[in-house]
């Protein structure tokens, strides 16, 4: 009989140990599992983040890059438009497309509003002029597109042409060759 209570005690005490012991494994994968899932968590969400930040920069540099061409095709107008033209008149043709550009009346872009045909709204579209004048791009007429993008000189005027005003517009004033319309 103290054999049996012996070796149930000593059963016992295993069990108590098997259980507490396993009882520990348990917790202790439960937190190693916790602790995993939090690492894995942490990671997935930094990459998520590292990724949109990445796709965002693309995107800005993308914005950025369409932004600078256009202002690029603007230079190149206002060089073959207002080559032979003072700065004023220079900023005047800029801002004739800057004006138009944000006229309900006419394309949204940059591109749009320089090309538009029918009837050809810029001549130097196709003449030739622009082509030569890509080359021709001063700092001085880059720098008055970028300052006509941010604040006009003049916000009113739409056309302009040489020798006599626009058949389009209400007649404005003249600045060197360019007779200037609303």
């Amino acid at each position: 009989m103290r054999k049996r209570i012996a070796e149930s005690l000593i059963l016992a005490s295993f069990l108590a140990i098997f259980i507490f012991t396993n009882r520990n494994i348990a917790s202790d994968i439960k937190t190693t599992e916790t602790e995993l899932n939090i690492e894995d968590t942490v990671q997935v969400e930094s990459n998520k983040l590292l990724h949109h930040i990445t796709f965002e920069s693309e995107q800005e540099a993308i914005r950025n890059e369409i932004y600078y061409g256009e202002l690029e095709e603007i230079a190149i107008v206002v060089q073959a438009e207002a080559g032979n033209q003072d700065e004023l008149g220079k900023r005047y043709v800029a801002d004739v497309i800057f004006n138009r550009i944000d006229s309900k009346d006419f394309p949204d872009t940059a591109l749009d509003v320089i090309y538009q045909i029918d009837p050809v709204q810029f001549s130097t579209t196709v003449d030739g002029a622009m082509g030569k004048a890509g080359y021709e791009i001063s700092e001085e007429v880059f720098q008055i597109v970028l300052e006509e993008a941010e604040n006009r000189t003049n916000s009113d005027i739409k056309y302009f042409r040489t020798e006599r005003y626009s058949d389009s517009g209400t007649p404005a004033f003249q600045h060197g060759d360019h007779y200037f319309s609303k």
